[in-house]
């Protein structure tokens, strides 16, 4: 190979990296749930990334090697399907997360077990295809290469690597920009965020809000006055308490919380007999930040996964409460495996038995992520038989989890509305493949719900059934579109953070329903309300006790960045970075009212006073220096 044909393979095989590139960015526009509202400018400045390190690799690769042109061509073969590759495993990750995934994401990500089961035939279709067409567009530019000259040449190719390289350093203000960027370029940027900041022996340093109870590590205080008429237990009972806590369960598109008819029958039973809470928030995005929350009463910390990168530092919450006050057994049972964000270290130091996928009967059903909804429910309900009471347990679910897949034991099934399939493809057996996940995501749901009517229909049985309360939330919401289409950020908001939460029992009236907002970090001391020991945990409140003015439930998105704070009135969202001291500011700030859910109407021009009021909440709840 000469060196003309060297230049002319690059130009040709650099030509398809771009158009690859591009086309990877229009599927990512199409497909994500929160695209940029600015398309055309957003495409451009990802094609001026993809332009600036394939020609600048080009040129220094053929300035460097330019006495041995086969080997020119050869290492930008590998540099161009570097930067090919890349493009694609980002759009997935981008499409996975919902947002350019973080510090906190590459941690969980790099695990082995989360790549292999997230893995689905969907991707390995997909990837089979980008490598072919790689693999041919390689043949083509060679083939090319030997027939036709070049047609910039080295020096031009020089002058159009300098252009690009100095308009991708610019820093385009761009709505969105992260998610258009090249991997290469991105990357380092979210790799080098300030690490978690700690202080007194390794407490994350991040105040509780005015509103709060006690501390993680003190023993709670006397919460407020209850308000008349709020439910309570019998005296001097001491009830099981079971949390079914929901893998990606949002409650959208719930019937019991205006959504879907006969999507979910089962938890809308749930809804209609037991206390229906109609705003819950989840604190993050992370399941283990629900958990924290509902045992512990702990929001989401901006600076750290809380259970997974402290899981053996003391705490004091319901756990610890309900031991000192005679409960006996403690159990954490899940269909996946206890070793995912280091639980197997969390929960036995706090008494805990744990059981887990490994523990179930390999001829159970199962997905990528664990055994069946339903498996766990049949084995839960074995266990609680064992269990001496009073017993505290949770079971947390797995199957409504990306890639979606339907186990084998499901009874039922769920045909989703026809704008559930819509992808950006018409090919008749590709649509649901390279589609939206909205109309999977919907059937798992559907499984989901059937195995929590399974669980209900074989606890109804047991003698521990009659006293036990139970608690049935998600864990957080998914980034997935709603069947309304493409969702505003504010609605998008939602979709990632509000979530079904239920009490039910037959030791308590049903038919209530909560207004809200409220916060999986409330469900502490509400039991503890319920128990009649008035006591706050962490960062909750009783949901039935009388409400402070005003008080915010604060929510936060680690992959995007975002705090959201819900009143009764209003609801706040801001973007959180930290300043050149690693100090956290609160930045794109928008307030809509609490009616206005699809977010058609920013109301912080016009009301600076109450974004003030938010703005002084989340950065006193993040630890920010006033």
């Amino acid at each position: 190979m000469t060196r003309a044909e060297s230049v002319s393979f690059a130009e040709g095989f650099g030509a398809a990296a771009l158009a690859f590139g591009l086309a990877v960015r229009v599927r990512l526009l199409i497909a994500s749930p929160l695209p940029p509202t600015e398309p055309i400018r957003w495409l451009l400045a990802g094609a001026v990334d993809d332009l600036a390190l394939l020609a600048a690799g080009a040129t220094l690769l053929l300035l460097l090697l330019r006495k041995r042109p086969r080997e020119a061509a050869a290492a930008f073969l590998a540099l161009a399907f570097l930067v090919a590759i890349l493009t694609f495993l980002w759009s997935e990750l981008l499409l996975y997360f919902g947002h350019p995934p973080r510090r906190t994401e590459f941690a969980v990500g790099w695990d082995a077990s989360f790549l292999t089961k997230s893995l689905d035939a969907g991707l390995a279709l997909r990837a089979a295809l980008v490598l072919a067409a790689l693999a041919g567009a390689a043949a083509l530019s060679a083939r090319r290469a030997r027939r036709a000259p070049p047609r910039l040449g080295a020096r031009s190719l020089a002058i159009l690597a300098l252009s690009a390289c100095a308009l991708a350093a610019l820093p385009l203000p761009v709505h969105q920009r992260l998610t258009s960027r090249h991997p290469l370029l991105a990357l380092p940027g979210l790799l080098h965020e300030p690490a978690p900041v700690r202080t007194n022996g390794g407490a994350p340093l991040f105040r509780r809000l005015a509103t709060s109870g006690a501390s993680a590590t003190r023993a709670p205080e006397a919460a407020g006055p209850r308000a008349a008429g709020a439910p309570l237990v019998p005296a001097g009972l001491k009830p099981n308490i079971v949390f079914l806590l929901l893998e990606g369960v949002r409650s959208e598109e719930l019937g019991a919380w205006g959504g879907l008819k006969g999507l979910s029958p089962h938890l809308d039973d749930l809804a209609r007999h037991g206390v229906r809470v109609d705003r819950a928030f989840s604190p993050g995005t992370h399941t283990p930040e629900g958990e924290l929350a509902l045992w512990y009463g702990l929001l989401a910390s901006p600076r750290s996964l809380i259970l997974t990168e402290e899981p053996d530092l003391p705490r004091h919450g319901l756990p610890e409460i309900l031991a000192r006050a005679g409960w006996k057994s403690f159990l954490w049972i899940h269909n996946g495996d206890q070793t995912f964000y280091r639980r197997d270290r969390f929960y036995p130091a706090r008494g805990f038995r744990m059981i887990d996928g490994r523990d179930f009967d390999s001829t159970e059903p199962r997905t990528n992520w664990g055994y069946s909804d339903r498996a766990l429910m049949r084995a839960a309900v074995r266990a609680f038989d064992r269990l001496e009471e009073p017993f505290a347990a949770m079971a947390l679910t797995v199957s409504n989890h990306h890639p979606f897949q339907v186990p084998a034991d499901a009874s039922t099934s769920f045909e989703p509305p026809e704008t559930a399939h819509g992808g950006f493809v018409t090919v008749p057996g590709l649509s649901r493949v390279l589609g939206l996940h909205t109309g999977p995501m919907l059937r798992t749901i559907h499984y989901t719900d059937e195995a929590v009517g399974s669980f209900f229909d074989l606890a109804r049985s047991r003698p521990w059934f009659q006293r036990t309360i139970f608690v049935i939330s998600g864990d957080h919401g998914l980034p997935i579109a709603p069947l309304s289409g493409t969702p505003t950020a504010h609605h998008f908001a939602s979709l990632r953070h509000q979530v079904p939460l239920v009490f039910f029992s037959p030791l308590l009236a049903g038919g209530l329903s909560l207004e809200g907002p409220a916060s999986l970090a409330d469900v502490p001391a509400t039991l503890l309300g319920l128990l009649g020991t008035g006591q706050s945990v962490g960062d909750g409140r009783d949901l039935f006790a009388q409400e402070p003015a005003g008080r915010p439930v604060i929510a936060w998105d680690d992959e995007g960045r975002t705090v959201t704070a819900a009143t009764r009135d209003f609801v706040y969202h801001a973007t959180l970075t930290p300043d050149s001291g690693g100090n956290l500011r609160a930045g794109d700030e928008s307030l809509f009212s609490a009616a206005d859910t699809a977010g058609a109407n920013d109301l912080a021009p016009r009301e600076p006073g109450a974004v003030a009021r938010f703005r002084a909440s989340v950065l006193a709840w993040a630890g920010a220096k006033p």
